[in-house]
């Protein structure tokens, strides 16, 4: 798969919720995965962008600070040129402050009104959404990488990267979840081979239980990418739990040769024997 640094994030963010259902033996019937209104999130107090900014100045160090000043004073003159943006845009990025780099990346796509600035934007909400654990941040950040995808994909319709985005942001927060997965459909039926959206699909399925549509998933991705390890080993917790242990066994075998990491070679001959010896 080759996934951007920022969908790679969110992946991880999917990958990792799968990971603890399993641990839970969590499933949940088909007729719940219902679309969302957030009302489920916890409350939290409206984020103010503007002060949390504001309040990052005594984060940096004096260095830091000055130049961060003296870009604000060029960026914030009657004729700032975009180039001067982008470039307080890096260096907030270089600091850690991904949001803050986010907005002004944002207002060069305001200026330029072009594909790739929209995309970069939304690209770079999309990582600090991924990994904010504020809800509130969370929720600001992911509607604005919403609304610079959808800008994306009103310039470009045929932006498969950018709905595949767009759609994780609508799944990731529980924002609409259907809505989301309807974005993903919709890319599949126009390119079945489609890596990333098929992906989503089969770990959603698994999320919500569906293991017969996640093995389809899997199955079709062994197809697609029949050397990545990663593929295997979820379609062979998808027969696992359909109870197909043969197909298992050999989905975890091919996981198992595959796979680069020794530690993860040892884990999962334990399983291929408990499965093995199992009844």
């Amino acid at each position: 798969m080759r996934f951007n640094k920022a969908q790679i994030i969110i992946i991880l963010v999917l990958l990792s919720l799968v990971g603890y259902l399993f641990y839970m033996n969590y499933m949940t019937p088909e007729s719940e995965l219902k679309p969302t209104t957030g009302t489920n999130r916890p409350e939290s107090k409206p984020f103010d962008y503007q002060s949390y900014k504001s309040s990052l100045n005594d984060s940096l160090s004096f260095e830091a600070k000055a130049n961060i000043l003296e870009q604000t004073r060029i960026v914030e003159s009657e004729n700032a040129g975009v180039f001067a943006i982008a470039q307080i845009a890096k260096s907030w990025d270089s600091l850690g402050f991904r949001l803050v780099s986010a907005d002004y990346l944002e207002k060069v796509a305001n200026k330029v009104n072009d594909e790739n600035s929209w995309y970069k934007a939304g690209a770079k909400y999309y990582e600090f959404s991924a990994l904010t654990e504020d809800t509130g941040m969370q929720i600001y950040s992911t509607g604005k990488a919403i609304n610079a995808f959808e800008k994306v994909i009103a310039l470009n319709e045929n932006n498969i990267e950018a709905k595949n985005s767009l759609a994780v942001c609508y799944i990731q927060n529980d924002l609409d979840i259907m809505k989301g997965v309807q974005i993903l459909k919709d890319i599949t039926k126009r390119d079945s081979t489609n890596i990333q959206a098929n992906y989503t699909l089969g770990m959603l399925s698994m999320r919500s239980g569906q293991m017969d549509k996640a093995a389809q998933r899997f199955e079709t991705l062994t197809k697609l990418e029949p050397m990545n390890p990663e593929f295997y080993y979820f379609l062979g917790q998808c027969y696992v739990s359909l109870e197909n242990k043969n197909q298992a066994i050999l989905a975890f075998e091919t996981f198992q040769k595959l796979v680069p990491d020794e530690e993860a070679k040892k884990n999962i001959e334990s399983t291929i024997l408990n499965l093995k010896n199992s009844k």
